[in-house]
């Protein structure tokens, strides 16, 4: 009977890597955020808490409340051209990860920001508005496959919140920034 078991094991640990792939879903190209990993971060999992009994514990008035949970984003690498706004075919990609996410049943009713962010080079005027035309360029793109116009607000902030502010020039300061911001979009 052991030989039989041995066998079975040996052919399970051969499998392995075989049913584990089965079961990922494929990858996405370099450098892309799945709609599944867009999800988790602007959804992240709900931490379950036991309730305890209040054992005849009161509130007073002078008990801070509770503060609103902080809203969830995500740093997306929408790749524009030199000073422009036009969404590339790499952008393309990712975006269409993006779209999935939002209309899935989890993010399907939330309202989003687009932030678009530069990175230092150049005047903070000029940057603010290339920042914002193309967070209305992913918007437009959203809107245009199948994410409702009423559910994106955009937003340029230009170089101000640099993802790399030891780096001013650095590429990944040129972003996409989602923000949830948790209203029912009903």
């Amino acid at each position: 009977m052991m030989p039989k078991y041995r066998v079975f094991m040996t052919a399970m640990v051969a499998a392995w890597p075989i049913l584990v792939q089965a079961a990922d879903p494929p990858p996405a190209p370099s450098g892309v955020q799945t709609s599944e990993q867009i999800e988790q971060a602007l959804h992240p999992p709900q931490m379950h808490t036991r309730a305890f009994g209040s054992r005849g514990l009161t509130r007073s008035d002078s008990d801070p409340p509770e503060p609103p949970p902080a809203p969830t984003s995500i740093n997306l690498n929408i790749p524009f051209d030199h000073n422009s706004s036009v969404i590339t075919p790499q952008a393309e990609v990712q975006l269409k990860q993006l779209q999935k996410a939002l209309t899935g049943a989890s993010l399907g009713k939330d309202k989003f920001e687009v932030a678009g962010h530069t990175d230092a080079k150049g005047r903070a005027d000029y940057n603010k508005q290339l920042s914002y035309k193309r967070a209305e360029a992913v918007k437009q793109f959203l809107v245009a496959n199948g994410v409702g116009a009423g559910r994106l607000a955009t937003v340029g902030f230009g170089s101000e919140h640099l993802l790399s502010p030891d780096q001013p020039d650095d590429p990944r300061n040129r972003r996409v920034e989602i923000r949830d911001l948790g209203v029912s979009a009903q």
